[in-house]
């Protein structure tokens, strides 16, 4: 009982938030990262407030992370990744995209908390609630490996549909057909596999809301759930 009305608070919140185009939350960072909105270089800091088509990128030895409003996703950047972020509000639920240019990218996803997909130069990868690493390369080249779930899959030249479940890895490649086979052990790197394991080992989440005093400041209330 607990549980569900921190949910609808959370879905409330989200609601809120969306009317005041914030659609995520930078929740860690490492390193080298960059936010850019609207063709400029912002300053940051952890619990900062991602809006729609705010591109993120992660320099070498670098990560980044950030949830969606209504805490139904965990998104992690690792070295050398740029990910656009974009969210529409449906009813009461939040539908959310992940544009990925290049890099690794771990998505965690809840069930029945609105559409995700992940868009990369080759795929439209969707999903309903699932654990799947992206990887695109230089060249477009994208790989997805599924850890939890299921992943549907389709090719933007053809339109050719496909799907990956829980230890299967999918190649689209720009210029080849595309397959699905089996996960080899070390399809992830070791900083990859670890993040994996913090994902699935969290027990608690915390989202920082923004509201405003009389006076016109802003202060922020943590809401862990």
């Amino acid at each position: 009982m607990k549980k569900l009305c921190l949910f609808v608070v959370i879905l409330s919140l989200a609601a809120l938030l969306m009317a005041a185009d914030t659609v995520a939350i930078l929740s860690a960072s490492k390193g080298k990262v960059s936010l850019e909105r609207n063709k400029q270089d912002l300053k940051f800091k952890k619990g900062e407030m991602l809006q729609n088509d705010d591109i993120l990128r992660t320099k070498a030895e670098s990560f980044a992370a950030y949830k969606f409003v209504d805490a139904s996703s965990l998104i992690k950047l690792f070295s050398n990744s740029v990910v656009t972020i974009s969210a529409t509000q449906q009813g009461n639920k939040l539908n959310k995209k992940v544009n990925v240019d290049r890099g690794s990218v771990l998505a965690s996803v809840k069930k029945g908390s609105g559409a995700f997909t992940v868009s990369t130069p080759t795929t439209v990868a969707s999903v309903k609630g699932t654990e799947f690493m992206t990887r695109v390369d230089d060249e477009g080249n994208s790989t997805f490996i599924v850890t939890e779930g299921e992943v549907e899959l389709q090719v933007k030249s053809t339109g050719q549909t496909l799907s990956a479940a829980k230890g299967k890895t999918a190649v689209i490649g720009s210029k080849s057909e595309p397959i699905v086979r089996d996960s080899s052990k070390d399809e992830l790197k070791a900083i990859e596999q670890a993040e994996l394991e913090a994902s699935k080992s969290s027990e608690s989440s915390t989202i920082r809301i923004p509201v405003k005093d009389e006076a016109g400041n802003t202060k922020y209330i943590e809401i862990t759930y």
